[in-house]
């Protein structure tokens, strides 16, 4: 069978298909996918913040943010909670809790992000990473601090720091 070419179109018509094809999506399908790209970052957003509340559910006024912050140059990831345990206050590190790996890491209760002579140095890290528990020594007023932070005691220098929930806990003597 011969090949025959297509009936030719109104040039027209061929103008519009084209500008059909090439012309941007209505104006309520760019307005959904804004709305969708908005409404997927509150979420994310908003989960962030039940993250970052779980633990101190109860506390009045702006809650601290417990999530650990790297110092400039350092980085830092994971959050704590203040718990009684048997008796005793601890400071518990998260699963999730990590600062880069320096000499002779300590956690330090301050009231700036320089330890001074009347923070308390809680204990040296077991690790860099992971869960981990500490007693806060006896007789601690936590009311006095606003920071916990990772410090390196032999580069005197901050790894990372976080905001001390002020809920007025202070150890028995």
């Amino acid at each position: 069978m011969p090949y025959t070419s297509p009936p030719a179109c109104a040039p027209g018509l061929a103008i519009l298909v084209s500008l059909a094809l090439l012309s941007p999506a209505p104006l309520h399908a760019q307005n959904d996918s804004a709305m969708m790209k908005h409404d997927a970052a509150k979420m994310h957003a908003d989960s962030g913040m039940m993250k970052k509340d779980h633990g101190i559910m109860g506390h009045e006024g702006m809650e601290p943010n417990m999530m650990f912050m790297g110092a400039p140059g350092h980085k830092a990831a994971g959050d704590y909670e203040i718990a009684e345990v048997n008796g005793k206050q601890q400071i518990k590190l998260t699963p999730d809790f990590g600062v880069e790996n320096a000499p002779d890491l300590y956690l330090v209760l301050a009231t700036s992000e320089t330890p001074d002579a009347r923070s308390v140095y809680v204990a040296k890290l077991r690790s860099a990473k992971g869960s981990q528990s500490y007693d806060i020594p006896k007789g601690t007023d936590l009311s006095k601090y606003t920071k916990l932070l990772v410090w390196s005691k032999k580069s005197n220098a901050l790894i990372a720091s976080a905001d001390l929930a002020s809920s007025g806990h202070m150890m028995q003597k």
